[in-house]
């Protein structure tokens, strides 16, 4: 019971950090995750598939390091902390677009409460068991994924559009 107790108490400390990460990341980066909630917003196909095709190829390359040893398996878990910082960054954007989404009469406005509240509720969602585990959290990594990637790549001059490359 004891160890149950504490792996519910890890969950409900890593949510809030989630939820911490994913409300204060549009303020930090704000024109990254601007250019991800754009990219999720006008080519949602094209960020999971890039975002599928850059965690597939990825995490071959840390399975194999992972073969190596001590060095290969620190290797490894900074591409894994890589692709999951780009993947926060797309996070980020997607609880833009569905806050203005879920809240449409404040679009005009970023304000805080109404992000924390769009984060709660998507990190609530990936918690659910099984179907938020298994389908829900993959697909929305993937997705975030691309998306950042697509910000981090996108020229500085191509504010008004994405470009199908």
């Amino acid at each position: 019971m004891r160890e149950f107790a504490g792996l519910i108490l890890i969950l409900a400390a890593i949510s809030v950090s989630v939820v911490a990460l994913l409300t204060l990341l549009p303020f930090l980066l704000p024109r990254r995750v601007a250019r991800a909630r754009q990219a999720i917003q006008t080519t949602p196909g094209r960020a999971f598939g890039i975002g599928l095709a850059n965690a597939l190829f990825f995490l071959v390359i840390a399975a194999i390091l992972l073969q190596g040893g001590d060095g290969g398996g620190l290797l490894a878990l900074l591409i894994m902390l890589a692709l999951l910082a780009l993947a926060a960054i797309g996070l980020a954007g997607l609880v833009t677009l569905l806050r203005d989404r879920i809240y449409p009469h404040t679009a005009d406005t970023t304000g805080m409460s109404l992000t924390v509240k769009t984060a709660v509720l998507l990190t609530l969602a990936a918690l659910l068991p099984f179907l938020g585990w298994l389908v829900l959290t993959p697909l929305l990594l993937l997705l975030a994924l691309g998306a950042a990637l697509i910000a981090l790549v996108k020229k500085a001059g191509d504010e008004g559009t994405l470009h199908n490359s």
